[in-house]
């Protein structure tokens, strides 16, 4: 490549040329010349991949402002290039590289909540997304506030990655700057006894009989779709600690109308079976069971985690001491207690849940 001490003088004596040759400046490395047959173009050449950027024509710029141009770019980083990859792709390695550490459950919510309201970004450039697209999918979610508010969080968690070294997919984050649509909300909702008698009776077959089980149990919609029939044993259900939201094994004990309930569903691996295949029961299945038993109870307005509050405020209710009923619906312990306190309480344990199904029973039997 020939080198040339640019000058104004210089510059006007280079002859046009049939091909393209370029001069570079001996006074400012990666400044130069590119001179063809009918005109001159300002250029530098920067960064490892020499990355050339045309500054302007010779003409129109004159090479004082080409100079000036040229140490402006050359004093800048490089911006990265836009990485050719869709976002089912993107998608697919951010599920199994940032989840690869945590519970299989959040690995699962995480791609069920990126697969179901986005697939209409799947086939697109990730690069070319940008917040109007991500509006007009959360937009979609605003009858369902709650459902609305994970898939944000879940989104902005993926954008982020895909910024961050050593991936740089993009630039910048479409949610960059992105307010949350809205915010969390303490629930309050428990179920009045003529409710809960009419949820009961509403779910009395399969699938519908596993929000019995949450009514006489009180756990969490997670740990309950994926109990598997391995984990029961010597009338005892132990959820481990895996599939639970404070990584404690939580003991069951089951009484008789919680194993009247079990034996309601047919063999499998799971209890709660997916509609194909032997996998567990999804959220999805489980929130259009819920749908069903309130339309049949002629309830409104419930959620199943508020089946969970209402389990524990009747704990309360028949007198059952606060730590055992904290116990009962598997909520962390203090430190302390967590590492000194192993005993699982299961004689306890199973005399408030008979007492709970005893007022169960005498519940549906009135009226």
């Amino acid at each position: 490549m020939p080198v040339l001490h640019l000058t104004d003088i210089a510059v006007r004596a280079l002859k046009p040329t049939d091909g393209y040759v370029s001069y570079w400046d001996d006074t400012t490395p990666g400044f130069g010349i590119r001179v063809g047959k009918r005109s001159k173009t300002w250029m530098v050449m920067r960064g490892r991949n020499r990355e050339r950027i045309s500054i302007g024509k010779y003409g129109d710029l004159s090479l004082a402002e080409a100079r000036a141009e040229a140490k402006r770019l050359l004093s800048t980083a490089p911006e990265p290039k836009a990485v050719a990859l869709t976002f089912a792709k993107a998608r697919e390695r951010f599920i199994e590289e940032n989840y690869r550490d945590t519970k299989p459950r959040t690995k699962a919510e995480a791609e069920r909540l990126l697969k179901k309201h986005f697939k209409g970004l799947d086939h697109r450039q990730l690069h070319s997304i940008d917040d109007a697209d991500v509006k007009r999918e959360l937009d979609k979610l605003s009858d369902t506030p709650s459902e609305q508010l994970h898939v944000f969080r879940t989104a902005r968690c993926f954008f982020r990655w895909c910024v961050r070294p050593p991936r740089r997919y993009i630039k910048h984050s479409p949610m960059e700057g992105y307010e949350p649509p809205s915010s969390d909300k303490r629930g309050t909702r428990i179920l009045s006894d003529d409710e809960l008698k009419a949820v009961w009776k509403a779910a009395e077959k399969p699938p519908h009989a596993i929000i019995r089980l949450l009514i006489l149990w009180g756990t969490r919609n997670t740990e309950t779709i994926v109990t598997e029939r391995k984990w029961a044993s010597a009338a005892v259900l132990t959820i481990p600690g895996e599939h639970t939201k404070n990584g404690r094994d939580h003991s069951i004990p089951i009484c008789p109308l919680a194993q009247e309930t079990l034996d309601l569903f047919p063999g499998g691996a799971h209890f709660f079976r997916s509609r194909w295949g032997d996998g567990h029961l999804s959220f999805a299945g489980l929130a259009k069971i819920k749908t069903e038993v309130m339309k049949a109870s002629g309830t409104k307005g419930w959620q199943t985690r508020d089946l969970r509050r209402t389990f524990r405020s009747n704990m309360a209710r028949l007198k059952v001491p606060r730590d055992l009923a904290e116990i009962l619906i598997n909520h962390a312990p203090p430190v302390l207690d967590d590492i000194y306190d192993r005993y699982d309480r299961i004689e306890e344990k199973r005399e408030a849940l008979a007492k709970y199904e005893d007022f169960i029973q005498t519940l549906v039997a009135q009226g």
